[in-house]
Order: C-alpha cells, then structure tokens, then sequence
C-alpha cells in the first residue's frame, strides 16, 4: 500500500486511532491471560483478529471518507524495497540467533517447558510447522496493513513523526508484552517486547521511506521466521 500524507487531523481522528492503538493490548490481556482457561477466550482472539482486518477500512472508507489512490502492484518501488527489507530482516535474524548464544539463549531454553505447555494448551503443538508458516507469511502481512499503514500511516499525520513512529511503535509492542509474559517472567517478557517495539520503529521507517509495505512485509517475513525457527528448536528438543 502506498503512504501518503492524508488531511488526518482533528478529534474524529483521534478517535478512530486511540481504539486502534489500545484495542489489541486490551483484548489480549483477556484472551491471553484473564480468561485463558474459558472457551470464549478463542472468540475473543477472533474478534480482536477480525477488528485489525477491518477496523482500518471502515475507519478510512466510512468514517474518514479518504480517497486512497490505486494500488499499483508493478510500481518500481514496491521492488526498489525488496532489498532493503532483505537486509534488515536478515540483521535482525542474525541479532536473534546470535542471542541464543548469550545469556538471552539461555533464559528463552530455561523456560522452555512453559512455551512448550502453552503451545499444547493452545493446539498449535502438532500443527507447529503449518502455523509458524502462517504466523510468518501472513500475519506479518496482517500486521503491516493495521500497524504500519493504518495507525503509523496516520499517526504521523497528526503529530510528529519521530513521536508518531515511537507512539506507533509501542502500541505495536504492548500486546506482544502481555502474550510474552505467559512465556516469561515479566522482566523477560518487557525485554522482548521491546525488542519488538525497536523493529516497530525499523519497519515504520521501511514504510516512511518506501512509501510501500513491502519492505517491511519482508523484513516482518524473515524476523517472524527467526523467531518461529527458535521457537520450534524450544518446542521440540530432541
């Protein structure tokens, strides 16, 4: 999708963004942990999931009423980002595995029973490969449409774009906290977390820059792959 600077300002718009920025967080704290044992805990991740899907297009479409110009899949720039994404995605993978050689590698195996025990608790266990696969090529899609285009995208419409990314950036990082803390202790939990916020902050430049999601979507790719290849050595040992 192409940035582009939009006329986003005013209460209206703050007001379709806050709920964008907080909903995620909120909604995880539910499914994740609160109500984690209930079998409403599956609908309420799927309605969180079906929220980031549309929320941005009625926001845009309906409420905001914003012209967005046609997406051109051929463009130059959507290729021009490939690389870029490439190499940040696979620095990032590289910092990754790299850490399992440090005191970090050592926390993510000691806890490895608890990552083991959600994976079988939420039924991703037999299926692991399948899902880290999507988790990897299409939610990290998901991801860039709703944090990337649509809450930075017009984030840094309204206010600074420096503080914009930063805001953007931790929203991003605030659910992934809660789910890590099921992992980890929290003092774990808020290192990784903001270890996602600093790639928040990456692919919001990717986006800046490029005025398109792929160079994000790439690097989001390779970093999700990282992290879904550790985790399977967590999950299966032997």
């Amino acid at each position: 999708m192409e940035a582009k600077t939009y006329p986003f300002r005013g209460s209206k718009e703050w007001w379709i963004l806050i709920p964008a920025m907080v909903l995620p967080c909120m909604a995880s704290i539910f499914y994740f942990d609160l109500l984690a044992d209930h079998p409403i805990a599956a609908a309420l991740y799927f309605l969180t999931k079906t929220f980031t899907l549309v929320w941005p297009i009625i926001g845009t479409f309906i409420l905001l009423q914003v012209w967005i110009p046609r997406f051109e899949i051929k463009h130059s720039r959507h290729r021009e980002a490939i690389l870029p994404g490439l190499l940040t995605g696979l620095a990032i993978a590289t910092i990754m595995l790299l850490g399992l050689y440090t005191p970090i590698g050592e926390a993510v195996f000691t806890y490895g029973d608890r990552i083991r025990g959600k994976a079988l608790e939420l039924g991703f266990y037999e299926w692991y490969i399948p899902f880290a696969i999507f988790l990897s090529f299409f939610h990290s899609l998901l991801e860039e449409y709703y944090w990337r285009w649509f809450v930075y995208g017009n984030l840094r419409n309204l206010i600074n774009p420096i503080l914009a990314n930063l805001l953007a950036a931790l929203a991003f990082a605030s659910h992934h906290v809660i789910i890590l803390k099921e992992y980890f202790p929290w003092e774990w939990a808020i290192f990784f977390g903001s270890s996602v916020a600093i790639a928040g902050v990456i692919w919001n430049i990717h986006y800046e820059r490029q005025r398109t999601l792929v160079g994000a979507w790439v690097s989001h790719m390779i970093a999700d792959l990282a992290i879904m290849t550790v985790g399977y050595f967590v999950i299966f040992p032997n």
